[in-house]
């Protein structure tokens, strides 16, 4: 949308049209932000210019109030691309919501991998190549692995099999965990920068059992599940690392009240703002939960010298969970994550849980969100070695939960699959599971036919993205369902899921690709369906997904090479060579699509390179290369296996 002044010299009539125009363009995307898809206002964002884009971006609606913690805010605010930012977040949002991609492509064979940050990691052939998909990167930061272990670890140079584990990646900085099994079996923690071709830290570990990493450009720091209590359960154990300093902090942290034990499904631990987090979704170390009434578990302490010392806890009254009388949960299902929220900046928890409640026959997926809250947080002063087996008891603020639960707040709760509507899917179908709270979507990596994507390697493999998405009622929309009588209304429900179902509208679950339909053979959408599933990789899929990307890996399963795939919603992230889709399985406008490509039909073969023999993780000792760093072409450039579902390139260029 452009609004023209229709006089040269800009007078004070129109200044206030100019001000109603933009008024009106800031009012439109707000309500597109805030009430979801509405192809008017979608339109409206997409084209906004810049001074307009600026004004709403950075000094009003959405910085201030939508999206202040957005990569896109963020990125406006340094580079000055208000429109561009404003556009990429605005698309990205839809794509999410409608379950609509921007890119597929095969962008690595590897042996293992990692996805974090925006960042691919993976070992191919002896070497760990680095991949920064974010930055749409054509070219990687290829690390011989023999030669770093050699710099890193004097013990290592004489050892013939050994594993090689990725753990971490944030700040150019890559931890690993290196393992040998003679003479005696013993492992190290070892850190590198990878840009800056230089080892920080190898440490050898008493005992990596659940080992993790997290760090920022300043502080490392590792923990594993191997301290015990005094009542025979296993504790988090957590060191630190300056990496400023390249020194290792001098104490630990013992934490005595952390109960969850699996990363991602009872636990997380995150690095925000300056902090490091600890959540658990569990308040006890038994197998079965006693407690009638449960809640999260969380602490924090800042990155520096002193963090232990200046713990923090959070209350447990503001951090309430469920009530067990709510129903039952199978806990295979049950994922944890934190999150800093776009809309505020504000650090949240979301849980996605797997419930029968009320006594129902079927089951049912809801996405939890809480915020974390540190307002009258206990001060634990440290917790270090001697503290483990310690119980301080409960402090007046944080004394136990009234018998009644507190009540939710609707717009923190999303119902999601429902077993009484649609066939509900398996586990082994059902590998990767999302929850975007920016979008109100959740997302699926699903196989869509007979076969088991965890253990089957069989040729019917067909993986799909499926997702559900929500969004406010407008005004509009609203003022009619009044007028609507309860018998024109839905079924009955729950007083608080009348309440959810009054503020968002629910759409129907969407699958993507579409169908195949026998009757009409496609080729394009044939090719896609290889890609996402290519032939000669198949069964073992496993995944990870941060707010803009999926990243899947297929096949491996006899010892050769895994394909690692890329489904992105950013649409900012292209591939060098990436080709335009020819078909129509995008749910945007026909306008926005790329032309018919006569070269997408033809039949695409997938093969590995490289000798595909180690096991995982292992490399021989024979050192093939004279040096431990380069830079090279990215093997997807090799592969050329990508597609792009939208404007053609030089559209992109600019948009």
């Amino acid at each position: 949308m452009r609004w023209i002044c229709p006089c040269p010299d800009c007078c004070r009539g129109c200044l206030s049209e100019r001000t109603a125009a933009l008024t009106f363009v800031s009012i439109t995307i707000l309500r597109y932000l805030t009430f979801g898809s509405e192809p008017r206002a979608f339109a409206i964002a997409v084209s906004t210019e810049e001074h307009i884009a600026k004004a709403i971006l950075d000094l009003t609606l959405v910085a201030q109030k939508k999206a202040p913690a957005s990569l896109e805010a963020l990125t406006a605010r340094a580079s000055k691309q208000y429109a561009l930012q404003l556009r990429r977040l605005v698309k990205r949002r839809e794509a999410v919501s409608s379950v609509s991609p921007y890119l597929a492509a095969i962008i690595a064979f590897a042996k293992t991998w990692l996805f974090e940050n925006g960042v691919l990691c993976y070992i191919h052939d002896c070497q760990l190549r680095i991949l920064d998909l974010h930055r749409s990167e054509s070219s990687e930061i290829v690390v011989n692995i023999r030669p770093l272990l050699n710099e890193a670890i004097l013990e290592s140079r004489a050892c013939l099999e050994y594993k090689f584990q990725l753990l971490y990646y944030a700040h150019d900085i890559v931890s690993c965990l290196y393992t040998h099994s003679m003479p005696e079996q013993a492992s190290w923690l070892v850190v590198f920068n990878a840009r800056k071709n230089r080892v920080l830290a190898a440490l050898r570990l008493a005992s990596a059992y659940k080992i993790f990493v997290r760090n920022n450009d300043k502080f490392l720091y590792y923990g594993t599940h191997t301290d015990f209590g005094g009542d025979g359960f296993r504790r988090w154990m957590i060191k630190g690392y300056d990496i400023s300093a390249s020194q290792w902090l001098e104490h630990k942290a013992n934490i005595p009240e952390m109960a969850g034990s699996d990363i991602g499904s009872t636990i997380c631990f995150e690095i925000i703002d300056g902090y490091f987090y600890g959540l658990s979704n569990q308040t006890s170390f038994e197998v079965t939960e006693l407690e009638l009434t449960s809640s999260y578990v969380c602490f924090r302490f800042p990155l520096n010298g002193r963090g232990f010392y200046e713990t923090e806890q959070a209350a447990r009254k503001q951090m309430w969970r469920r009530q067990n009388k709510e129903g039952a949960i199978d806990d295979r299902w049950t994922s944890v994550k934190m999150f800093q929220d776009e809309a505020t900046g504000m650090l949240k928890v979301v849980e996605s849980r797997k419930e029968w409640l009320a006594g129902r026959s079927w089951a049912r997926r809801t996405y939890y969100t809480t915020e974390l809250s540190f307002k009258g947080a206990l001060r634990e002063h440290g917790w270090d070695e001697d503290d483990g087996d310690e119980d301080d008891g409960d402090d007046a603020s944080d004394g136990p939960f009234p018998d009644a639960a507190p009540s939710r707040n609707p717009h923190l709760v999303h119902p999601g699959d429902d077993g009484s509507t649609q066939l509900m899917l398996t586990l082994s179908q059902c590998p990767v599971r999302s929850y975007h709270p920016s979008c109100r979507t959740f997302l699926d990596l699903v196989n869509d036919s007979s076969s088991d994507l965890v253990n089957d390697s069989s040729s019917d493999q067909e993986i799909r993205i499926r997702g559900g998405s929500r969004r406010r009622w407008s005004p509009d929309e609203l003022h009619k369902r009044r007028r609507l009588s309860p018998a024109q209304g839905r079924d009955p429900e729950s007083a608080f899921e009348q309440m959810i179902h009054g503020l968002y509208k629910h759409g129907d679950v969407a699958l993507w690709p579409p169908e195949k339909d026998p009757a009409r053979p496609d080729p394009a959408l044939d090719e896609l369906y290889t890609l996402l599933s290519p032939p000669t990789h198949r069964g073992n899929v496993h995944g990870t997904w941060d707010d803009r990307c999926l990243v899947y890996a297929t096949g491996g399963t006899s010892g050769s090479l895994k394909a690692i795939i890329l489904v992105s919603f950013d649409p900012s992230i292209h591939l060098v060579g990436a080709k335009p889709y020819s078909g129509n399985c995008d749910h945007r406008t026909s306008t926005q699509l790329c032309p018919t490509n006569p070269e997408s039909n033809t039949e695409q073969s997938y093969k590995d390179k490289g000798k595909g023999k180690e096991n995982d993780g292992e490399c021989p000792t024979s050192e093939p290369y004279a040096t431990r760093h380069a830079e090279t072409k990215a093997m997807y450039r090799d592969i050329s296996c990508a597609i792009y579902f939208g404007l053609s390139a030089k559209c992109r260029d600019n948009d």
